[in-house]
């Protein structure tokens, strides 16, 4: 018959991650420069009618909710 592997022992004091941690300080690493962030969109976005009509199918309820009902 097949022994099945045994468990790991479980931990006793579940409150172990409150007691103090002895950490060595490592050297100082120079630390990377900001990120810079640039927009290349142009001011208006095109967008087709095939694409509007999408969105309108799949968020009408969505759209209905935030801007109201279509007069």
């Amino acid at each position: 018959m097949a022994r099945l592997p045994r468990r790991p022992a479980r931990p006793t004091d579940l409150f172990d991650y409150q007691q103090e941690r002895h950490i060595t300080p490592h050297s100082a690493t120079p630390a990377a420069p900001p990120i810079t962030v640039t927009d290349d969109w142009p001011v208006a976005v095109l967008v087709t009618d095939h694409e509007a009509r999408v969105v309108e199918a799949f968020f009408a309820d969505v759209l209905d909710e935030l801007f109201g009902p279509i007069p």
